[in-house]
């Protein structure tokens, strides 16, 4: 019996997880597509100043793949690529690539039991035409940069995070930042320095923690590197440590959470204070919970706020026109360049691809109608063979998704596992099972601090959180465990 075909869609961290995962369990060898020229995802195209990853690089790295080199306890964005390049090049994933290629569309074909695949390779704008038994869709939820089209009649340089342009010199440049994000708090102190003024117009300020970043000794370098089970059990800490603070994100009312306000809100003040801007405490402090929207990570983005060539500016904009931005408070800016740290469009999940399920059901506009409901976050009723991977119900707010993304993987390796081994040629789940798991998730997430108000990008526009997993990561993984693949699932 010959093994069954799997494309991949995406070569990130996903894509190269699921690879190295059914080749070695399975002994299957993925077709992967990937839209750009190279492997990375995410960390291929944020390449902006001061960009790195907010989880420390122990914990954000595959388990399999342990790395001791990691030169920082949060690593920069250069060497997280440099970390996905070693990897697929040790498990010659690349081979299986066809770089270029968009897929437009996957069309579940019924009667033949397959996933027929429109492929789109530039710049030659060829098509093909692919079949395949199962899908990991890797395309990832930071993949879609986000363009406020009142931004688009600017007539100066514009310039979005997820699309740097290094040729551009920032040098003695007016520059406004858009956003107060995570790139934005990433970019701000990267670029303050070098430009002529800086002006950074943030609607709804950020919480921000210390980050407390510093670099790894070579002694300790060598002692991960020659005894890796210290590395395995620092590892584990830095898990442990995270999964402990959970109450702080899942119960609004926990002491934990009500302390994160206190201790976050002083010592932001005392940054404030002490860089002699009083001023800016009203217009930096949130005044929505501690987690509700991402936290920022900085030992360096409020101090750069303070400086003399840096205007905070949290009025809302109301409209550009030539190179200039006019806010409701009345003033207008003139700019040389535009930031956009206006972030991705998260609620797509699907991105620029259509996918078409059991009596031709358009999954992207099931997901655009109503909240994306899932079985157990990477099954879909009425798309057979089908595994998503870091989509809805699976992005944290408190850890790293690459674990999130393994855990998976590993589902979708033990579902095809087990469909070979009883010669099962498709399986979906009942819509049943989809809908007890689905409301379940909705209202694990009440009494969170995600759900406590705010307006954030874990949210759609209708305002239900989608995009997060409201508990811890080890109940993540243990909803894996013990599959019930004989009732929750309808098998052809």
């Amino acid at each position: 019996m010959s093994l069954p075909t799997v494309a991949i869609i995406g070569a990130g961290f996903s894509g190269l997880a699921s690879a190295i995962q059914l080749k070695k369990k399975l002994g299957i060898t993925a077709e992967i597509f990937e839209a750009s020229d190279d492997i990375g995802g995410t960390w291929k195209h944020s390449t902006y100043p001061g960009c790195a990853s907010d989880v420390e690089s122990h914990l954000y790295s595959l388990s399999f793949e342990p790395n001791p080199n990691w030169s920082q306890k949060f690593s920069p964005q250069k060497e997280i690529l440099e970390y996905m390049h070693r990897v697929a090049n040790k498990y010659n994933v690349r081979p299986q690539i066809q770089f270029e290629t968009s897929v437009v569309s996957a069309t579940w074909l019924e009667d033949k039991k397959k996933w027929q695949l429109e492929l789109r390779q530039v710049p030659e704008e060829k098509h093909q035409i692919k079949h395949f038994d199962f899908i990991f869709s890797g395309i990832g939820s930071l993949r879609v940069p986000h363009i406020p089209k009142e931004f688009e009649s600017f007539e100066g340089k514009i310039i979005h995070s997820a699309l740097w342009d290094h040729d551009y010199d920032l040098n003695n440049k007016r520059v406004a930042v858009i956003g107060s994000g995570s790139s934005s708090i990433q970019i701000i102190p990267s670029i303050a320095p070098i430009v002529d003024h800086l002006y950074s117009f943030q609607r709804t300020p950020a919480w921000v923690k210390p980050k407390e970043q510093f670099t790894y000794s070579n002694f300790i370098i060598n002692i991960f590197t020659y005894v890796p089970l210290v590395m395995l059990i620092y590892r584990a800490y830095i898990f442990v440590s995270l999964e402990r603070s959970f109450s702080q994100w899942g119960d609004k009312d926990s002491n934990r959470a009500k302390q994160a306000t206190v201790t976050v809100t002083n010592n932001m003040k005392q940054i404030l204070l002490s860089n002699g801007r009083p001023d800016l405490i009203e217009k930096l402090i949130p005044d929505f919970a501690v987690g509700c929207k991402r936290i920022g990570y900085s030992d360096n983005y409020l101090q750069s706020l303070c400086l003399p060539n840096v205007t905070v500016n949290y009025s809302a904009i109301e409209k550009v026109e030539g190179r200039t931005i006019s806010t409701a408070d009345g003033q207008e800016t003139e700019i040389d360049t535009l930031i956009l740290a206006t972030g991705y469009d998260v609620a797509g999940f699907l991105g620029k691809m259509r996918i078409y399920g059991r009596d031709g059901l358009s999954l992207n506009d099931l997901w655009e109608e109503q909240v994306p409901k899932t079985y157990k976050t990477v099954t879909i009723h009425s798309f057979p063979n089908f595994f998503m991977l870091l989509g809805p119900g699976s992005i944290l707010g408190h850890s790293s998704v690459v674990t999130m993304i393994e855990s998976q993987v590993n589902f979708g390796v033990e579902i095809i596992r087990y469909m070979i081994k009883n010669q099962i040629q498709s399986m979906d789940p009942t819509e049943k099972a989809q809908e007890a798991f689905s409301s379940d998730l909705q209202e694990k997430l009440k009494g969170t601090v995600w759900a406590t108000g705010c307006k954030s990008w874990y949210m759609n526009k209708r305002g239900d959180i989608q995009a997060l997993w409201p508990q811890t990561v080890m109940k993540f993984i243990n909803i894996f465990k013990n599959p019930n693949f004989e009732s929750d699932f309808i098998k052809a």
